[in-house]
């Protein structure tokens, strides 16, 4: 739907799915600008989508200037004109295959750079957007409507390809999103689509508890409880959970863990990333960073489980056997979370340097998760647990295996 700014006499259309069109007119009068406004929504009302998409704004200018100008008669038939027109028709971008289009996506993913894990992940990706074009017996790049991104949304949601969960998570919805987005860019650079922001205004709409997790720290009592447990019966497992407790990494970044990544007093993750510059095996440039070594680091690496147990079986041995039925609801993630908390809440290190060690590319991300944990902003009374997750960060990094 288009606007009028009455100021300085510009039409300003952002009609979903087509390129935005804005344009001037000389004469600013109150009631002649009210007219233009529906003389503009007029004319598009009986433009093909087609001509819509290939109108530029001085060429709509003149159609609005044109139709004030004449009479009803003479508005009549330039709309006719219009409506036959065909304008755009000889202009207009070629079909393609969806499958092209997807070999293309994939090429250019390939050329960015890519471990064998990345194009594994890659491969899966232009699998399932494939098969959605299947599903809804889409097969060139003309069948690419505004909608079809909201319809991808509502197949997704049910194609779980036989995975356990009973839903899809937002940030896989999200990711999948993503790529069908991308391959409208890769369409339009390639002339095989006309707007290649065809779905940027779609997005997967986050619901704590539906479609994510609702995500909690652990509590002192059952960090402790759980290292207890896994030090007696999965002496594999335990050296993990310790691990990501210990540096808040993401469960994935595990893979990247070898005896070679501590260098000095550091442990270097996805290598050395220069400025903006995205390392091959992270996710963003901020992925690239150095944790510090604190002796329980340095001891689980000695001790070598951690290279070992490999990612899968460390989810696993979460999910199944006597630990799921002693500590259910406990996930990979939480231990993230709950590093991030201990840090911040024991005053053992400010919220910049939390973001840092999570490899958050923006301190904003942070501050939005993690920010009410910072001890300035709690009231009197909360000393003791300051006081209790002190002690805890201490035991943790220098005590754990001193007794």
């Amino acid at each position: 739907m288009a606007t009028m700014i009455f100021r300085i006499g510009q039409i300003q259309d952002r009609t979903s799915g087509y390129k935005p069109i804005h344009y001037c007119l000389d004469k600013k009068s109150t009631k002649y600008l009210q007219s233009a406004l529906k003389a503009h929504e007029t004319i598009m009302g009986v433009l093909t989508p087609k001509a819509r998409r290939m109108i530029t704004a001085e060429e709509m200018k003149s159609a609005v200037q044109a139709y004030l100008a004449f009479s009803d008669s003479g508005r009549k038939e330039l709309l006719e004109k219009i409506a036959l027109s065909g304008y755009g028709e000889n202009d207009e971008k070629p079909e393609v295959s969806l499958e092209l289009l997807a070999e293309a996506w994939f090429k250019q993913k390939m050329t960015q750079g890519a471990t064998d894990k990345h194009r594994e992940a890659m491969l899966h990706e232009k699998t399932l957007i494939l098969d959605f074009f299947k599903a809804l017996g889409l097969q060139t790049t003309a069948d690419l409507k505004p909608d079809t991104a909201y319809d991808f949304l509502a197949w997704r949601s049910t194609a779980n390809y036989n995975n356990r969960q009973t839903r899809i998570s937002a940030s896989t919805m999200k990711h999948n999103l993503q790529t069908l987005k991308r391959m409208a860019k890769v369409a339009a650079r390639n002339g095989w689509l006309h707007n290649a922001t065809l779905w940027d205004d779609v997005e997967v709409k986050i619901i704590a508890g539906v479609n994510t997790k609702v995500v909690e720290p652990l509590p002192v009592d059952l960090q402790k409880r759980i290292l207890e447990f896994l030090r007696r019966e999965r002496s594999d497992l335990h050296d993990s959970v310790l691990f990501l407790l210990l540096t808040g990494i993401r469960i994935g970044e595990l893979d990247n863990i070898t005896p070679e990544s501590i260098r000095g007093n550091g442990i270097v993750l996805h290598g050395e990333a220069v400025g903006r510059n995205k390392p091959i095996s992270g996710k963003t440039a901020a992925a690239a960073r150095t944790l510090p070594v604190c002796p329980t680091i340095a001891e689980i690496f000695k001790r070598g489980m951690v290279f070992k147990i490999g990612v899968n079986n460390i989810k696993l041995g979460l999910k199944r056997y006597g630990f799921a039925k002693a500590f259910p609801g406990i996930h990979p993630h939480r231990f993230r979370h709950t590093f991030a908390v201990n840090k911040l809440l024991s005053q053992a290190a400010t919220l910049q340097m939390v973001s840092y060690q999570l490899g958050h590319s923006d301190i904003g991300t942070t501050a939005n998760l993690y920010g009410k944990f910072v001890p300035e902003h709690f009231k009197v009374g909360f000393e003791e647990a300051i006081k209790e997750r002190r002690e805890l960060v201490e035991w943790l990094e220098s005590g754990y295996f001193a007794g």
